[in-house]
């Protein structure tokens, strides 16, 4: 996936922009380390109300 793509929950159906990863680097150890995917949802907003959320890259497919 590249930056842009559209992009569908596969849990919710919810469609959303790609915007990249995100990894979130564990103080204890380098193999703890958690990479997640960065959205701009069409349709709704983060929880914290920011537009951009992320979500496990797992839970996600490009829409063709």
């Amino acid at each position: 996936m590249k930056a842009g793509d559209l992009v569908k929950d596969t849990r919710t159906g919810e469609l959303g922009l790609f915007v990249g990863t995100r990894i979130f680097k564990s103080s204890v150890n380098s193999s703890w380390d958690y990479e997640c995917a960065e959205v701009m949802w069409l349709y709704k907003t983060a929880p914290n109300g920011d537009v951009v959320s992320t979500i496990q890259k797992e839970s996600i497919m490009a829409v063709k």
